[in-house]
């Protein structure tokens, strides 16, 4: 009875330790996938800002603060074309692209700088569509804008979809400081835990669907 208790007591032991370091380990690691997500790309000056669809109004403040900062020449608004209030009203409304559009008139954007191009309702597809719209423009370089744990994805997504375009493509969200999302014990959070959770499942959906590998 000694030698098994004694046994006990060791695997006891092993278990408790165990939980411990993973328990010391695990918030670090977790931490650490968070700001993998989250791409920092340094420029000084892009033709355009391309905001895309989502994001709760800070991804279209960062685009501004880009253009009064004169880092972008004009700002793109991308996203569905569907009135977002149809469907309680019946009646035709605002799409979320007009919305943001305004604002940024209102917030000081000269509205011959500001541009919707609506239709998309993906990444993918939104980089599909400022692919195309490219074609008849003179861009040069773009600044893709975006939310923070998005980065990741879209910077890949962009980069594929405008591989043989000679256009600079360049990635940029709010700072973090700023915006609604951050990657400091995320899980406690339900709105950032939504958010990378998410950007997880689409990575792979992403690299099966359509070749889009994370670290392009």
């Amino acid at each position: 009875m000694g030698m098994r208790r004694r046994k006990w007591i060791i695997w006891l032991s092993a278990l408790i330790v165990g939980i411990a370091a993973v328990r010391l380990l695990a918030a670090p690691a977790m931490n650490a996938y968070a700001r993998w997500l989250i791409v920092e790309e340094p420029f000084e000056r892009t033709d355009v800002a391309l905001v895309l669809g989502g994001g709760e109004g800070e991804r279209l403040a960062a685009a501004i603060q880009l253009f009064r900062n004169e880092r972008a020449g004009g700002i793109v608004i991308l996203g569905p074309d569907a009135p977002f209030l149809k469907v309680y009203s019946g009646e035709d409304s605002l799409t979320q692209g007009e919305a943001k559009r305004r604002i940024a008139v209102k917030k000081g954007v000269p509205d011959s700088l500001v541009t919707l191009v609506l239709g998309a309702q993906s990444t993918y597809e939104e980089a599909l569509t400022a692919r195309d719209a490219s074609l008849g423009s003179r861009w040069s370089s773009i600044a893709v804008v975006t939310s923070p744990f998005h980065t990741r994805r879209a910077r890949a997504t962009f980069r594929k979809v405008f591989a043989e375009q000679d256009v600079e493509v360049k990635i940029y969200h709010l700072p973090i400081e700023r915006s609604s999302q951050d990657p400091d014990h995320w899980w406690h959070r339900e709105s950032d835990t939504m958010a990378v959770l998410t950007e997880t499942i689409k990575l792979g959906f992403y690299a099966y669907r359509h070749g889009v590998w994370p670290w392009s």
